[in-house]
């Protein structure tokens, strides 16, 4: 007998984001910033649709997988720097809104995901090539966003870039992103590995 629960969190997840990107849809900072930022969320999405019926993540990864979703759907309609996020802001002391940083460390959460697709897949026969691909995985992505933001960045007005790099004027804010990514990553694949037990 199939685990009802197992099979309905996904398209509950899918509900939730689909509303959560129509409201995001209305009335943007910027729309084409809000566009850029949302074509990033559907490449992740759509294959994640169309597969899901031949390969099914755990509940868990789903979860992970939905936390970045949210968060650069909801940064992509305010723009990063301008996202709501004052009450983590002064908890942490931070002068910089740092809700980008977040969502980047939610970025690495994928890495549970690969972990669990690696695993269960039998793709690879070694416990250390288990926990490092991932990780891997998501500096290499992270490297590659960055540089496809930059370029993107080019073919907008200064202020839309400004919006969409979301720098705010921080030089290793790349570098900073990136290594966010990787400390995610790190996180999540040592979660695999304890929920598994493969420690």
């Amino acid at each position: 007998m199939k685990d009802k629960s197992f099979l309905d969190l996904p398209k509950l997840l899918l509900i939730v984001y689909i509303v959560l990107f129509v409201v995001c849809a209305i009335n943007p900072v910027d729309r084409k910033v809000w566009f850029f930022e949302n074509i990033t969320v559907l490449i992740v999405v759509v294959p994640l649709v169309l597969t899901y019926k031949k390969f099914r993540f755990s509940n868990t990864a789903y979860i992970l997988m939905f936390v970045w979703i949210v968060m650069h759907t909801i940064g992509g309609h305010y723009v990063f720097k301008n996202v709501p996020f004052d009450f983590v802001n002064n908890l942490f002391g931070w002068e910089r809104n740092n809700y980008d940083r977040v969502a980047h460390f939610s970025v690495g959460f994928y890495a549970f995901a690969i972990a669990e697709l690696l695993d269960r897949k039998k793709l690879v026969n070694s416990k250390i090539v288990l926990f490092l691909f991932p990780i891997f995985a998501i500096f290499t992505v992270a490297s590659v966003y960055e540089i496809i933001e930059w370029i993107a960045a080019g073919n907008l007005s200064p202020k839309e870039a400004l919006y969409y790099v979301s720098a705010q004027g921080d030089i290793w804010d790349a570098q900073k992103d990136m290594l966010c990514d990787g400390l995610g990553a790190i996180l999540a694949t040592c979660f695999y590995f304890l929920q598994k037990r493969l420690f």
